[in-house]
């Protein structure tokens, strides 16, 4: 057995992994977000990017198992009811891949974007991006339906994927035209989007490198240190939408040149890959790049709640 049949006898076993990495993680990113949101002292632009990118990101898992996850480890049990479902809710599964895919991109480079103004216009930076941010919002959430909608146009069906188990998964009956038109989109706007970002960050630490310069004799290294963490978290995170993104131009690539088990074993990994390059990493990472944030979180959901029980006892 080589590599890419072990992965595809293994994609269960890539499931349950994936499930044990993303639990804490989603625990941590709704705690992230509602420590945002509970106090003003975190209402800034970067934070309300943060939390757009983290709705997307929760959204992406839901479909995630809803598709594919709960379907390929519960077909059993759950074949009757998805039999039951309109044509309309198995498509909403393309539909919000595609959708979160789009939205969490954009939601990326506009993080980017927020580092970079950051460090350029310090002083303009927050009051340029609390202005634009409701127009942000809008294009992020509703800009990829333009793309999405022909989802629900296409002939969707529940796939048996062995005949030996009753794993299935939600896909396009026929030749499943549309999915390839995804599949050519995906691959499209994923090369797009790297290569802003690209250029984004080369514009990111040009202007740091001045930064640094200007103020090597000040001593408020306080907050440099913070935006120098908070550039790393965007750029880290940045790396991880773009290891997504080459993993959906693998898998156009390998179905374009008729490599089925090598695009499987792809398909197996991915619940893996895009947990960690999105969830894991963008909701740990920001205890890293905040010191303060991460204390805020800790007496909201740990020591006061820890304190409250010992008083009640």
């Amino acid at each position: 057995m080589d590599f890419v049949d072990w992965s595809n006898s293994e994609a269960k076993t890539f499931i349950y992994i994936a499930i044990c990495l993303c639990t804490p993680s989603v625990v941590l990113y709704i705690a992230e977000i509602v420590t945002v949101i509970r106090h003003q002292k975190y209402h800034n632009s970067f934070n309300a990017l943060f939390v757009i990118r983290a709705i997307t990101d929760l959204l992406y898992l839901l479909d995630m198992f809803y598709s594919y996850r709960l379907p390929y480890i519960l077909g059993g049990v759950l074949f009757p009811l998805y039999s039951l479902l309109p044509n309309w809710m198995l498509a909403l599964a393309t539909f919000l891949g595609g959708y979160t895919f789009e939205a969490n991109n954009l939601a990326t480079i506009f993080i980017l974007l927020n580092r970079l103004s950051a460090i350029a216009i310090p002083l303009k930076h927050e009051k340029l991006w609390q202005k634009f941010l409701p127009s942000i919002t809008f294009i992020v959430y509703a800009s990829p339906i333009i793309t999405r909608w022909p989802a629900f146009k296409m002939d969707a069906q529940l796939l048996i994927l062995d005949a030996n188990s009753t794993s299935f998964t939600l896909s396009e009956a026929g030749e499943a035209p549309y999915n390839m038109h995804f599949l050519i989109l995906n691959a499209i706007l994923s090369v797009i989007f790297m290569t802003l970002c690209v250029l984004i960050n080369i514009g990111t630490l040009v202007a740091y490198k001045r930064h640094v310069k200007k103020r090597a004799l000040n001593k408020e290294n306080g907050t440099d240190e913070i935006e120098r963490k908070l550039l790393v978290y965007s750029v880290a995170t940045f790396f991880g939408h773009a290891l997504v993104s080459c993993l959906f131009i693998s898998v156009l690539t390998t179905t374009l040149i008729h490599m089925p088990k090598v695009t499987t074993a792809l398909l197996a990994f991915s619940p893996v890959v895009l947990d960690i390059c999105t969830v894991v990493l963008s909701s740990w990472l920001l205890l890293w790049a905040s010191g303060t944030f991460r204390q805020q979180l800790i007496n909201d959901f740990g020591i006061m709640r820890y304190s409250s029980s010992i008083s009640a006892g």
